[in-house]
């Protein structure tokens, strides 16, 4: 069997269905086998960059290893997906051609050092020197991307490789990594017992879930200690969806980036935190703020990473899968033990209903207005509550991270707030609903980030996707602008525009342009008519709402309010928008 055809064959014994990329001359060798395999559907991109994109959405809405392909030309293009689905920690095979090595110092057109760009950020990259190398190092790649902390491998292939003939002897798959986590792993029992005692000695317990908790599906091992123990569970914006949002445990997210003021606070009133996969990253703690290292508590921390274990507190370290380490704590968990947590539940439900209070009242208070809390709520109310949600980021994912609660858990949305790079949530719409085809998904981007994806909505039509698209249309890369509003502590002056605005663009014909149906709208009430339309109906679709700056109207980020309060602003500019 030639290596081309051998790497098909690896794909398909892992059970791969789906591979995202872009064509090109370097890869041909691979296309002319793929008829030969029917069950791995190709879904040609129009960025490299999305493809990665694609992968990790598809990733982290189905739980198994996303793969993405690319040409020697277009292996740099990769670089941002890639880089983002390292620090998350998203488990994929990322795999690009190349021309001929030894052509390489001879400057062959489209040849580069591939393995070091790749090397920093890939938990391995691999250069195939012979064909008979390839089952050997996908299988490795496998294990390495779905095991531990998980992560993308990168596999190089030069073009005159595929050629290579292949023992059959050599092509078998170990297909429990085609998942993740590829093999599960719990920590010792006498650390489980030592997190049990300090659990049970708690009265005012909480629990931060991040991404390595969805990445285990530990949202049942989480719902039943947080109701066995009347512990509070919060999440990092990552992590949204591993636990019910409307239940009365629910903090929502909590930390910089879609946490609220009563959430965040009832972390600082906590006697002891439960860190459950996260990396306790400075979006997730408020650089580091929330909990404040300085006042003494408890904290325990469970992560299947050394490297991340008391990295950033000091804590009780629990090595191991998150949902086998929740369930080993279970096993200690005394019935009754926990009694005195009852008025801590009942604090945090006066709190929420304060909170719920004012957030009504500041919701009827907008009118018609497709403000992106309105948009959060109405999304809230109408979606299936199954929706798996892309987000882009900006306002486009700070709103509905605060706001929009999810009713059911599970593998339930895509953000990429590892670095946060704009063009993201396009793409990533694509990779969930192909791993999802039974499921809605809405993809939610701002104009900024429709700038960097566009063509992709070419990608969706062409695959015959049912997306729906909601586009925030400030006209600017408005959290730019937000930034500079809260350093400056003053209004934008007008030549500041130079670095952040568009001209007038529309994105319905836009969308028209590509076959979607697009619609327009400033009204909250039609928006909501337009959004059930769009769910009644097959296809991709795009809905466009007018909105402002965030200079003009700062989303619900803490560390933004608390410059704007310190110089006096909340009220000014649209700072009454800001709903902590």
């Amino acid at each position: 069997m030639n290596a081309a055809k051998t790497l098909l064959e690896m794909l398909s014994r892992y059970g791969v269905t789906d591979v995202f990329g872009l064509p090109g001359e370097t890869t041909l060798a691979v296309y002319r086998e793929w008829n030969a395999y029917p069950g791995i559907a190709y879904h040609m991109c129009r960025d490299e960059r999305s493809s990665v994109f694609m992968a990790d959405a598809y990733a982290k809405a189905t739980g198994k290893v996303g793969i993405c392909e690319g040409p020697s030309v277009g292996a740099t293009h990769m670089i941002p997906g890639v880089a983002e689905a390292f620090i998350a920690c998203v488990p994929m095979l990322v795999f690009t051609s190349d021309v001929a090595l030894d052509t390489t110092k001879k400057n062959m057109l489209t040849g580069f050092d591939q393995t070091a760009i790749f090397k920093g950020i890939t938990k391995e990259t691999y250069t195939v020197t012979k064909g008979s190398e390839i089952p050997f190092l996908v299988r490795r790649a496998f294990r390495s991307a779905a095991s531990g902390r998980p992560g993308p491998v990168h596999i190089r292939m030069p073009h005159d490789i595929f050629g290579h003939e292949v023992s059959e002897s050599e092509i078998f798959a170990q297909k429990q990594f085609a998942s993740f986590p590829g093999v599960r792993f719990s920590a010792a029992e006498d650390d489980a017992r030592a997190a049990a005692e300090e659990i049970m000695s708690a009265s005012r317990p909480v629990m931060i879930c991040g991404q390595g908790c969805v990445h285990s599906g530990a949202w049942e091992a989480v719902l039943e200690l947080a109701e066995r123990v009347g512990m509070l569970v919060g999440s990092t914006i990552n992590a949204k969806g591993i636990f019910p949002e409307t239940h009365e445990l629910s903090l929502g997210v909590v930390g910089a980036r879609g946490g609220l003021e009563w959430s965040n606070r009832m972390v600082t009133s906590s006697d002891i935190i439960v860190f459950v996969g996260t990396s306790t990253d400075s979006a997730a703690t408020d650089g580091w703020k929330l909990p404040d290292p300085k006042i003494s508590r408890k904290m325990i921390q469970i992560d299947v990473s050394e490297r991340e274990l008391g990295n950033n507190y000091q804590v009780l370290p629990l090595m191991g899968d998150a949902r086998e380490t929740l369930y080993g704590i279970l096993k200690f968990i005394r019935a009754g033990s926990c009694a005195g947590t009852s008025e801590w539940v009942k604090e945090a439900g006066l709190r929420r209903g304060e909170y719920e209070e004012r957030l009504n009242e500041f919701e009827r208070s907008l009118g018609d207005a497709p403000h992106p809390l309105a948009v959060s709520r109405i999304l809230e109310r109408t979606v299936p509550d199954d929706t798996f949600f892309a987000f882009d980021p900006g306002i486009s994912a700070i709103y509905p991270a605060s706001f929009l609660r999810l009713g059911r858990s599970g593998r339930r949305t895509a953000f990429n707030f590892a670095m946060g790079a704009l063009g993201y949530g396009i793409p990533a719409a694509i990779g969930a609903k192909i791993g999802l085809p039974g499921r809605r998904v809405i993809g939610i981007t701002g104009d900024g980030s429709f700038g960097f994806a566009a063509g992709e909505l070419e990608t969706a039509v062409r695959l015959g996707l049912d997306i729906t698209y909601i586009l925030f249309d400030n006209r600017s890369f408005g959290w730019i602008r937000g930034t500079e509003f809260v350093t400056r502590r003053s209004p934008l002056s007008s030549d500041f525009g130079m670095f952040t605005d568009f001209a007038e663009v529309d994105y319905v014909k836009v969308a028209e342009g590509f076959g979607l149906k697009g619609f327009r709208t400033s009204s909250a009430k039609e928006f909501e008519k337009i959004l059930k339309q769009c769910l009644a109906e097959p296809g991709t679709k795009l809905i466009a709402l007018t909105s402002r700056p965030e200079d003009e109207l700062l989303p619900p980020v803490p560390g933004w309010y608390r410059y704007a309060k310190s110089a006096g602003l909340e009220n000014l500019y649209g700072m009454e928008g800001i709903i902590l």
